[in-house]
């Protein structure tokens, strides 16, 4: 370290302005290179990934509640190995129970009508079940009904 303040010394005035203007454009050359722009790439890289990330919270936050919901739903109780009514996507407010291995009832006390005939429609379509009785009696509320069904297959 001596010999470089010894070899400064002997510089004129004029040539050591020089090399310490030489020494912090370096000094600044390798902060550019190894500092400031790595940052600025991950920076860059972080505003086009952002938009991408923002649509997969609002993915996962929608999943959320659907799963809240699914959780909400009643609980549907059959027996291993039966094929039933209930292998059809839920019905909302219904309780749906087996009686024998073709006959099932589904009781609600206050349902939406279109999702009743929407859930008959899919029983019948993946299960062959048919309506053997129903009362149904209609809710002050629109669209909503008070159910006693009996299904069975043939």
């Amino acid at each position: 370290m001596n010999a470089l303040w010894r070899m400064l010394d002997e510089r004129s005035p004029g040539e050591r302005r020089f090399l310490f203007a030489l020494g912090v454009l370096v000094i600044l050359a390798v902060a550019a290179a190894f500092i400031w722009l790595p940052i600025e790439r991950s920076r860059a890289r972080m505003r086009t990934e952002l938009p991408a990330l923002r649509a997969s919270i609002a993915t996962l936050e929608r999943d959320a509640e659907e799963a809240k919901r699914l959780r909400a739903l009643p609980v549907v109780s059959r027996t291993a190995g039966d094929a039933d009514a209930t292998t059809t996507r839920p019905l909302p407010g219904a309780q749906i129970s087996l009686v024998d291995a073709k006959t099932v009832t589904v009781t609600g006390q206050d349902l939406a009508f279109g999702a009743l005939l929407e859930w008959l429609a899919a029983a019948q379509a993946s299960q062959g079940l048919r309506v053997e009785s129903a009362r149904i009696e209609a809710l002050p509320s629109p669209g909503r009904v008070r159910a006693e069904l009996r299904l069975s297959r043939s």
